[in-house]
């Protein structure tokens, strides 16, 4: 009978039963694996106690939270929403997407996006980690984000756009990339064109019209003068008889009495950053001197003064401030008879700001006290009874003060808002009719021109002002007083101005008919854009639609409060 195969096999093991105790290479292999996990897994163990801040960094999270979240670095359910048990083993491929539910309002109040937002836009916003990414190291900002993130939406904002919601012809771009390729012009430079008088008569008017008629070329030139020859220069003598010696410090310091006033932009535009010194002409003319005026010696005068932002924006420019040392609004001199005398009324400063039917009760009070300053007769007559038909008492004046006053008020009125002179000369007034006394329209709030985008003067202030603000006339190159009077079309330059900056270095950028590179500076969305509250792009970090609705104490804000 032949030998089986099996005690073949079997033979080989004589005197070795216990082979199954010595395991071979890759039995050696498997256990060698086991142990590293153990022990892998006990040493993790050990660091997440005695290294927290390493556990944090290397073991459970995606990385170091930003600055402003250090204090978190060690409570995920500060920020996360806390997951509740599920038995649903379909959960654990959600686990993911679950981890971008926020609670960042216990802290944010977030305030939304534009009001047009449709249903779809405001699901997106609602989620914070859709644009704002976090565990990207302590020195990642929160805020500066890459134009991507924008791109969500802008790449075809139509499609989260209600109509039904949006201001009545409010424009939006339908698709922006970035600044450099597709950014459109900037909406407050759009401008119109409109036919006045002849054909060959053309006045370029921004969308809102500009009501203030104001030439920078003028202002600018010696002696803001029409001419070379300067008959009509304004002096430094010039000045000190309309402005006083306040008006000759500020706009003329120690130049000679015949020479011609040269104003520069900082005569009248100033940065809102730093407290004025108590020797600036424009603070001793302000309300806060008259305020540290009545303070006891010695109490502390710096809180008197407005507190002051980062110096982004320029102070808005006005009459009382910047035009009047120049341009006094004044009443005319009146002159009246009375008693085969004369009796004269000086010129008396009037309010700025008023309404033609306002002002002229100012007139009449102005020039009845006049009148009764130069003793008139009419002051000193007795009274005496009598009916309207008697003749005036021998003595007494053919008009009464009253009557005085209100001719010479009514003849000031028409100097000052005629069309020639006076108020028109740099306002746009309508004309009087039968019904409605002259207006003048209101200037429209120019201090800041790109309301839907933050500019910082400050960043800027190394490049001279007009390489983003044009109109300044050469030295010797004059402009006419009818070229002055004509509306001035806003003096800043466009979008391709700011590429020549900011763009990517090397990059060809068209500008002014020729291309330059590129200056390689930061040209991302958020270095101008702002997100939220978008229906009002003005209103910063300190606006109340960004409180929160229940501020953390101390020991909450430093533990996230998990609530």
């Amino acid at each position: 009978m032949p030998r089986s195969p099996s005690r073949d096999l079997s033979d080989r093991f004589i005197g070795k039963r216990g082979y199954f105790r010595r395991p071979d290479g890759l039995r050696r292999a498997k256990y060698a694996v086991g142990w590293v996990a153990l022990i892998a897994a006990g040493a993790w163990g050990v660091v997440d106690l005695v290294k927290p801040a390493q556990r944090v960094q290397y073991s459970h999270s995606h990385g170091r939270l930003a600055n402003v979240h250090a204090a978190f670095d060690y409570n995920c359910e500060a920020c996360h929403k806390a997951q509740g048990l599920s038995f649903n083993p379909l959960d654990v491929f959600t686990a993911r997407d679950r981890w971008h539910d926020m609670t960042c309002e216990k802290c944010h109040a977030g305030p939304a996006h534009h009001a047009s937002a449709n249903r779809e836009a405001l699901d997106f916003h609602n989620r914070c980690s859709s644009c704002h990414h976090d565990h990207n190291g302590p020195l990642n900002s929160l805020v500066r984000l890459a134009d991507k993130d924008c791109n969500q939406c802008h790449l075809d904002l139509a499609k989260y756009h209600d109509p039904a919601k949006s201001k009545s012809g409010t424009p939006y771009e339908n698709k922006i990339t970035n600044f450099v390729t597709d950014h459109p012009e900037f909406r407050s430079l759009k401008t119109r064109v409109e036919n006045e008088g002849t054909a060959n008569e053309r006045t370029v008017l921004v969308n809102s019209p500009r009501t203030l008629t104001f030439s920078h070329a003028v202002h600018m030139g010696a002696g803001q003068a029409y001419t070379a020859d300067g008959g009509e220069a304004m002096t430094v003598e010039k000045l000190r008889k309309l402005g006083g010696d306040a008006a000759v410090a500020r706009y003329a310091p120690g130049a000679a009495a015949d020479a011609k006033v040269q104003l520069n932009c900082a005569s009248c535009h100033a940065l809102d950053a730093g407290v004025r010194a108590e020797t600036d002409p424009e603070y001793q003319n302000s309300e806060y001197k008259k305020l540290k005026d009545t303070l006891a010696k010695g109490d502390p005068t710096h809180a008197l003064l407005p507190p002051r932002a980062e110096g982004a924006y320029f102070l808005p420019v006005n009459f009382e401030a910047h035009c009047r040392s120049c341009h006094p609004l004044t009443a005319n001199e009146g002159v009246v008879e009375a008693g085969g005398k004369k009796f004269e009324v000086p010129r008396f400063d009037v309010a700025h700001r008023k309404q033609p039917a306002d002002l002229a009760t100012d007139l009449r009070a102005g020039y009845l006290k006049g009148l009764s300053d130069s003793g008139h007769p009419a002051l000193k007559a007795p009274p005496e009874l009598g009916g309207k038909l008697d003749a005036p008492p021998k003595g007494q004046a053919a008009r009464t003060l009253g009557e005085e006053a209100d001719q010479l008020a009514s003849a000031a009125e028409r100097l000052l808002f005629g069309v020639a002179g006076g108020c028109a000369k740099c306002h746009t007034v309508t004309p009087e009719t039968e019904n409605e006394k002259a207006r003048i329209k209101a200037v429209p709030d120019r201090t800041v021109w790109f309301k839907h985008a933050k500019f910082n003067h400050a960043s800027h202030r190394g490049a001279t002002c007009a390489t983003c603000h044009p109109g300044i006339k050469e030295k010797g190159e004059y402009i006419s007083q009818a070229e002055a009077d004509k509306p001035e079309p806003p003096q800043i330059v466009g979008v391709d101005t700011c590429r020549a900056c900011h763009s990517p270095a090397g990059t060809r950028v068209p500008l002014d008919g020729k291309e330059i590179s590129g200056g390689g500076a930061r040209h991302s969305c958020t270095d101008c854009h702002r997100y939220h509250n978008g229906d009002h792009p003005l209103q910063g970090r300190g606006a109340a639609a960004r409180n929160t609705a229940k501020p953390l104490d101390l020991t909450e804000w430093l533990k996230g409060n998990t609530k």
